[in-house]
């Protein structure tokens, strides 16, 4: 009759980490989160700077298609003079209330005309423009929302 010793009995069945490999396990993911945060950020306020901008650019084709759906000039403005962050709101030509109003924007900046008149025939007086931007760290987006005189917006990006 044989006898086997059971040798290291632990050592073949033992299953999970040494505190050395989960170390290392962690160093590598805090390398690699560190590595991806930035571009993680960008990519936040690229999309917010989209975002913004495909908004106002909503809001100007909605202003154009009341201003031909009315046969009269509708008025698209800040809610707060000069201040488009503010929020802006589609004045009712009839009887001056609101049509349409946006919230106001967060953590970001824009610039535009005092005011966009659609006239009845969905073209403006003048060709119109606004700029949206936003930072975080070193990184800026930028996108700017252009009407042409037919009365058309479209958007450029400047990232």
């Amino acid at each position: 009759m044989r006898i086997q010793h059971e040798q290291g009995s632990f050592a073949g069945k033992s299953r999970g980490f040494t505190l050395i490999e989960l170390v290392i396990a962690i160093v590598m993911i805090a390398i690699l989160t560190s590595i991806a945060f930035p571009s993680m950020r960008s990519f936040i306020v690229r999309n917010r700077v989209r975002d913004a901008a495909t908004d106002i650019l909503i809001a100007l084709n909605q202003t154009r298609s009341e201003a031909l759906k009315r046969n009269v000039n509708v008025v698209l403005r800040p809610v707060t003079a000069g201040t488009w962050e503010s929020g802006w709101h589609i004045v009712d030509p009839v009887t001056g209330g609101d049509l349409e109003m946006h919230q106001p924007l967060q953590v970001l900046t824009m610039t535009g005309p005092a005011l966009v008149r659609y006239q009845s025939t969905g073209r403006l007086a003048a060709a119109a423009t606004f700029d949206v931007s936003a930072s975080s760290g070193s990184y800026t987006a930028r996108a700017r929302v252009a009407i042409d005189p037919s009365g058309r917006p479209y958007i450029t990006e400047t990232l």
